[in-house]
């Protein structure tokens, strides 16, 4: 299954592709604008260059587009991603630590998931993140993917010339998980693989290096007036190198079953 991993200066802090067992390189392809292509001539994987200054969601749209038809992940280039201990899942312990960086065996099991989830049905499949506690099931629906995603791209051509990919130029997760549910696809979060990625989020590099607060915020209202699953709360969080980030409420739930009602709107029409 190919393997995205969108970068940008950060040519020599790649902890995604670092993290990734040497035989599955094959399938990965770094995502890199036209002004760094030769930098990244070091490293012996698959190349997608892209325009320069283009912004992540623009990044984001040029891979689905790649993809195709094709089953892909779509990684950042600063997660490290780890598999729990089947003992949370009612099943036998399979390790001795409560959880483990990612084997390649715990690889090949992981795409053995995903695709019998997409063959099930699912077309956008995420993770927990490791800072929070086991879920107490592998699998669970209805939130917000960020970071790592893993996508049916016979599902998602069906509807990519329908959405607006750059609405806004932060916020490209959330506007990719909106329009899956939105189409009736309940998306699928993984408790059992999870990802190390709030110890990296907003360090120097990738969008970090121009995005600020106001940009921000102001970017994600743009989401905020354009899905009603989106309240914008009184609320900010200190994030390093960008500034007082404000909190977005997401109902995932409520744009699910907007499919149903919409559906039925039509029906009645």
């Amino acid at each position: 299954m190919r393997i995205y991993i969108p970068t940008f200066k950060r040519v020599d802090k790649q902890l995604t592709l670092e993290h990734l067992p040497k035989e599955l390189l094959g399938d990965v392809i770094l995502v890199i604008q036209n002004q760094e292509e030769k930098l990244y001539d070091k490293y012996d994987v698959q190349k997608l260059v892209v325009g320069n200054d283009i912004g992540i969601a623009k990044t984001r749209e040029l891979i689905y587009r790649h993809a195709g038809n094709n089953r892909f992940g779509m990684i950042d280039d600063d997660i490290k991603m780890h598999r729990r201990n089947g003992k949370y899942y009612g099943q036998s312990s399979n390790m001795d630590m409560s959880k483990r960086l990612m084997t390649l065996e715990d690889w090949k099991y992981w795409f053995k998931e995903v695709n019998r989830l997409f063959d099930e049905g699912a077309i956008h499949v995420g993770h927990r993140d490791i800072a929070l506690p086991p879920y107490g099931e592998q699998y669970y629906n209805f939130k917000h993917i960020l970071g790592v995603h893993w996508l049916d791209g016979s599902k998602l051509s069906t509807f990519i010339d329908e959405v607006d990919w750059n609405l806004a130029e932060v916020g490209e997760d959330l506007v990719l998980t909106l329009e899956c549910l939105m189409r009736g696809f309940k998306n699928i979060i993984s408790d059992e693989i999870i990802m190390a990625r709030w110890d990296t989020a907003f360090e120097e590099g990738g969008c970090a290096d121009w995005r600020t607060d106001v940009m921000n915020n102001s970017e994600m209202m743009k989401i905020a007036k354009a899905y009603p699953f989106v309240t914008a709360l009184n609320k900010y969080d200190d994030m390093k190198h960008i500034g007082s980030i404000q909190r977005f409420k997401v109902d995932c739930k409520e744009a699910y079953e907007s499919y149903s009602s919409s559906t039925l709107e039509y029906f009645f029409d």
